[in-house]
């Protein structure tokens, strides 16, 4: 009986131990992330909150300033600088919504944004040959989890407003 217990209690330390591996690597990532950001942004002359705002952009289509301040968690002000920026040196245009005359939709540059684009082109490329090593059922795993712990920072940043 003792035996048992032992390896339930050794399956439960390794477990937990893995967790670990896997919180910690997390965390890794946003640090690895942002420092990779923060270089990207150098090389085109952008802060990480303006690489930000154009990911968004580039990943979700054009939207208005104040969608993107929420999904940013930015003050309407604070967006509205960062907008004038971005605008100011071609990044981005301000065009009315074709549907609503009184948005104003934030549309990314395309030639611009390519300059972005380029720069993550070699990351992309070997995370695209990273992920082929997995079956169709690990790929969704993966997705699963990254959408969950995706959505537990969402949780937790709108918990602090």
């Amino acid at each position: 009986m003792s035996s048992v217990s032992s390896t339930d209690a050794a399956a439960s330390r390794e477990r937990r131990r893995t967790m670990n591996r896997i919180t910690d690597g997390i965390r890794e990532l946003g640090v690895v992330m942002t420092v990779l950001n923060l270089r990207a942004g150098e090389q085109v002359g952008l802060r990480d909150v303006e690489m930000k705002a154009l990911d968004v952009l580039m990943r979700d289509g054009a939207m208005s300033a104040k969608a993107l301040g929420q999904r940013l968690g930015m003050h309407p002000a604070t967006m509205t600088g960062i907008l004038d920026k971005l605008e100011k040196a071609g990044w981005v245009t301000r065009e009315r919504d074709p549907d609503d005359r009184r948005v104003v939709l934030i549309q990314p540059v395309r030639e611009r944004v390519g300059e972005i684009i380029r720069l993550f082109a070699g990351m992309n490329t070997s995370a695209t040959a990273m992920l082929d090593k997995y079956d169709t059922g690990q790929l969704e795993t993966i997705a699963d989890f990254l959408g969950s712990v995706v959505g537990l920072a969402k949780q937790a940043s709108t918990a602090w407003r």
